[in-house]
């Protein structure tokens, strides 16, 4: 199960609202405010590393590509030298690297998590307008 499955789930259980006891309900904004702004804050962290690493590597493989990569670099990453290429068709190889899509698709599992967590962020901040609401709509069905 992946890291954005395993949010959706937390956040599946968290965001259900107990009706029996709006003011428990209250007293937890701030708890779940505070997980899910931890884990926003650690995936942003992790999104800008993963950015980092696939440029690196991009530019790592442009040099590969383009023949500019010297013999002990190509010996330590086990790699043969790269037959010629025109400048037109390095982009193409560029996109389709597995080395660098596998970067890629860190930053973007982690930047769909850090978009989740700000979505739940924005519900949690008006949980309390809704939980006020509810209250006085209990309070108006009572009469009171």
């Amino acid at each position: 199960m992946s890291k954005l499955d395993e949010l959706l789930e937390m956040w599946a259980k968290d965001s259900v609202i107990d009706r029996t006891e709006p003011g428990k309900e209250l007293t937890n904004i701030p708890q779940l405010h505070s997980k899910y702004l931890n884990i926003l804050s650690r995936h942003r962290l992790l999104a800008k590393e993963a950015e980092f690493k696939y440029n690196k590597m991009r530019k790592i493989k442009w040099e590969y590509y383009t023949g500019k990569m010297d013999d002990e670099s190509l010996k330590q990453y086990g790699w043969e030298p790269f037959p010629y290429t025109l400048k037109s068709e390095i982009n193409t190889y560029l996109d389709a690297d597995e080395d660098i899509n596998k970067y890629l698709a860190k930053k973007i599992l982690h930047e769909e998590i850090v978009e989740v967590c700000q979505a739940i962020l924005k519900e949690l901040n008006s949980r309390t307008y809704q939980l006020r609401a509810m209250i006085d709509w209990e309070k108006f069905i009572q009469g009171v």
